[in-house]
């Protein structure tokens, strides 16, 4: 009896060692894995109109913060950071080796855009809130196919002013023999903006201005220079 209790006891710790030794064992891969002694050398951030200190700042991340400062807090990062400026709607944390790429999407009104019978309304991003119905608060994108396009256009329009963003009624996606990325902006002004989606963003802050020396309504021409011609042309 007693030797049968003595090799049970023997069996007992050597399972337990046994566990003990894997345990270690993963945990070793796990920090090989991670390095989270390790510093992190770069830090990218993409924020929209909100300065890249600021974000910085609010998260407590920059470069020379550790890895282990990072690694299994995304989720709390990205929700600490939300809670620090009302104009972030969603925050990803992507670690890669010494690398900490930051994607902030502002609480900006990018515009609309229906799928499937559902109307969607896109952040600074692209990224997407089902939503009832548009509220006449940003542009309605039509012909849009590709995913990457939309998000690129969102960008594009969350850069503009707010005024000039509020004064889009529609972008329609109408690609032509001479431009394959051509836009057509329809403003609640009454004018109609022809454009091309690598430079929407920077010609459109001359909007303002070009409208101004109209006298009627009409096209503004924005892909190759910047010229306007009247609807009725004499």
């Amino acid at each position: 009896m007693q030797e049968e209790l003595t090799r049970f006891t023997t069996d007992r710790v050597k399972t337990s060692a046994w566990w003990a030794l894997a345990f270690f064992a993963v945990f070793a891969i796990l920090m090989f894995c991670w390095q989270p002694w390790q510093k992190i050398t770069t830090v990218s951030v993409d924020s929209g109109n909100i300065p890249t200190e600021t974000i910085e700042k609010q998260l407590g991340i920059k470069e020379g913060a550790y890895r282990y400062q990072v690694v299994l807090q995304e989720a709390f990062l990205a929700n600490k950071l939300k809670q620090k400026n009302s104009k972030v709607s969603e925050t990803t944390l992507q670690l890669s080796g010494k690398r900490l790429n930051v994607q902030v999407s502002e609480k900006i009104n990018a515009g609309f855009i229906q799928e499937n019978g559902r109307w969607y309304q896109l952040d600074s991003n692209g990224n997407r809130r089902q939503v009832k119905e548009p509220d006449g608060r940003g542009p309605v994108y039509q012909g849009f196919k590709s995913e990457s396009r939309i998000k690129a256009v969102a960008r594009a329009v969350s850069s503009l002013d707010k005024v000039i963003r509020q004064d889009i009624g529609e972008i329609r996606f109408a690609p032509d023999s001479n431009n394959d990325s051509k836009l057509i902006l329809v403003m609640s002004d009454g004018n109609t903006v022809y454009a091309s989606q690598k430079t929407m963003a920077e010609k459109m802050r001359y909007y303002a201005g070009i409208a101004q020396s109209m006298t009627q309504n009409g096209v503004i021409d924005l892909q190759i220079g910047s010229y306007s011609y009247s609807y009725v042309r004499r």
